[in-house]
């Protein structure tokens, strides 16, 4: 019997990891995953991700947004990968002359 349960609880890490990547709760789905664990993997692989979740995370993990197009891109960037903007023109932009 407690075979069955550890094999439950390993295999709910897949659908706990799938969802904890488009921004939902590890723990929730890792439950989800472990009781109904067929469902849950289609579940998580069908859900759309939680954008604002996403992205806080990256902001949180050294990302900043362009304040030119809103994109995301690594903090020490020199030049926006998406619209190749400098990224200290805006300091320079708005200082008064």
């Amino acid at each position: 019997m407690f075979q069955i349960f550890a094999i439950a609880a390993l295999i709910g890490v897949i659908p706990g990891y799938i969802a904890h990547s488009k921004g939902r709760s590890f723990f929730l789905w890792w439950l989800y995953g472990a009781a109904f664990f067929i469902i849950a993997l289609i579940h998580a692989l069908l859900i759309s991700p939680n954008v604002a979740e996403v992205e806080q995370r990256q902001l949180d993990n050294g990302m900043k947004k362009c304040p030119h197009c809103a994109e995301l891109i690594k903090a020490d960037a020199n030049i926006c990968r998406y619209c190749g903007r400098d990224q200290h023109s805006e300091t320079a932009d708005a200082t008064p002359a």
